[in-house]
Order: C-alpha cells, then sequence, then structure tokens
C-alpha cells in the first residue's frame, strides 16, 4: 500500500489511472463506497500539484472555468493573490495560491531569476500572505493561470532578498511587460509579411520550443508557426533542433499566428 506521503510524490500519470480506477468502481462490478475513497485520496494527491483529475467533478471544473473568465484577465496584468502553501516533488517546486478563487500556482523557475531552494520559497511565500504577481498565460480551455514573480524582479534575487520591494514596482514591471509584447508581437507580425508565408505553402521548420500540447516551429527567420500534438501523430517524439517538414494549415496575418500540420510526401 503506497503511503499518502508517497503518493504525493508520485508522477502526474498516477492521476489518470487513478481516475480509471474511479470510473470503474463507479460500474455496476465496482462499488460506490470504495470509489469515493479513490476519489478522496486522488484529491489529497493532486493537491500537492494544483491540479484536478480530468472528469470526476465536472461540475467545480466548469466554475474555476466561469471564475477565470469573469477576472477578465490578459497577459500582463498584475493581480493581487493569497498564498495557499508551497509544494515540492522530486520534479518540481512552487506555489499555490489563490486569485479571487480561482487556484493556481508560480513554478520555482517562475519565481525568481535566482536559482531557489525550497528554503528560498518557503522564506518567499508565506501560507495566508497577499503577494503580487504578473499574468504570463490565461488558459480557459484547461482552466489554467500561469503567474510570475520572476518577471517583476529588476535584478536576479530581488524576490529573495525583499519581496515587497518587489510588489511595490509590480504595477510599473506589468505595463513595461506588456509593452514588451506588442512591441515583439508587432514584430512577428512584420517578419511574417516579409516571409510571403501562406497557407498550403510546404516549408523545412525546426523545433525552437516543446510545450505540453504543442511544438514551436521555426519556419523562416522571426516566423514560428505552431504545431499541436494532435497534428504531428506521425512523429510523436519531436526533440529541440529536430527538421522537419510542414505544412501551413492557417496564417493570421493580424495575429501572426501560424497554424502547422506534419507534411508526409
Amino acid at each position: 500500500k503506497t503511503s499518502a506521503d508517497n503518493m504525493r510524490l508520485a508522477s502526474t500519470p498516477l492521476v489518470s489511472w487513478a481516475a480509471s480506477v474511479y470510473r470503474l468502481a463507479q460500474t455496476p462490478c465496482g462499488g460506490k463506497l470504495w470509489a469515493d475513497q479513490v476519489l478522496a485520496q486522488l484529491n489529497s494527491t493532486t493537491a500537492a500539484y494544483g491540479t484536478e483529475a480530468p472528469g470526476l467533478n465536472q461540475s467545480s471544473r466548469g466554475q474555476r472555468g466561469l471564475a477565470l473568465q469573469a477576472l477578465g484577465l490578459k497577459r500582463g496584468s498584475i493581480v493581487q493573490a493569497i498564498v495557499k502553501g508551497v509544494y515540492a516533488t522530486p520534479a518540481h517546486m512552487g506555489v499555490n495560491v489563490d486569485v479571487n478563487g480561482v487556484r493556481a500556482s508560480i513554478t520555482s523557475v517562475n519565481a525568481s531569476h535566482a536559482p531557489l531552494t525550497l528554503e528560498d520559497m518557503n522564506k518567499m511565500f508565506k501560507t495566508g500572505e497577499a503577494i503580487k504577481a504578473l499574468v504570463v498565460r490565461v488558459n480557459l480551455e484547461d482552466f489554467r493561470l500561469q503567474l510570475s514573480t520572476k518577471l517583476l524582479e529588476s535584478t536576479p534575487g530581488d524576490m529573495v532578498q525583499d519581496p515587497q520591494m518587489v510588489y511595490a514596482g509590480a504595477e510599473e514591471k506589468g505595463v513595461a511587460f506588456t509593452q514588451y509584447k506588442a512591441n515583439e508581437r508587432a514584430q512577428r507580425i512584420q517578419s511574417l509579411k516579409i516571409s510571403g508565408i501562406k497557407a498550403g505553402d510546404v516549408l523545412q521548420g525546426t523545433v525552437k520550443t516543446l510545450l505540453r500540447h504543442a511544438a514551436h516551429i521555426t519556419i523562416s527567420p522571426g516566423v514560428d508557426g505552431r504545431l499541436t500534438t494532435a497534428n504531428r501523430t506521425a512523429q510523436p517524439d519531436l526533440k529541440l533542433g529536430d527538421t522537419l517538414s510542414v505544412k501551413v494549415l492557417a496564417c493570421d496575418m493580424e495575429t501572426a499566428n501560424v497554424r502547422l500540420n506534419l507534411h508526409q510526401a
């Protein structure tokens, strides 16, 4: 039997496994009481990750999605959050926070430019304390709010030395970040127009970044396209720097968003 402490150290695939067990337990050959016990253990396990098992509580997921949408946040917004607690696993370290009823987290790599220890995280983020953070990403599909205090620093390590000083200048940093992103977007649009790339083009691209559900592929100087996991089933094991043939599915000149698919001759 795995203890609760050990389960908190288990990897995310446990969540999918336990979700399957839960659904099986609710079938006629299972038992509702046992299913509830599995769910209770699963909820305590996933709390360490700031996540929720898929499909187990659709109503709460829907409520969280509506709450996140109601906040009207966008990239560069500055939010005030309440620290719920620091967490640490063999692979991850961060802090769970509450933003007006919406659960979010700040990973250690997004907490400061300086390398951090668990001691640093506990020093920076005390349970129940109000903090400020910059919104890096709002994902209404996965109900996720990605925050950063790292981008509020003027000097690497400011969050460790004096978090309150960092929070005092948060709004100014938020404005600067928003302007930087606007300029970056304008440059991407200009690069896309110069490239002459259009829907239907088949190009050679290089894997620039790998995300959970997609990869960013550089297809021209200053132009990156998005290749989702669903559109690369024929080549699932991509690595940074890989070269591959892609087809442009859509090309939006107003946003510089380019959607790609793997091209197979």
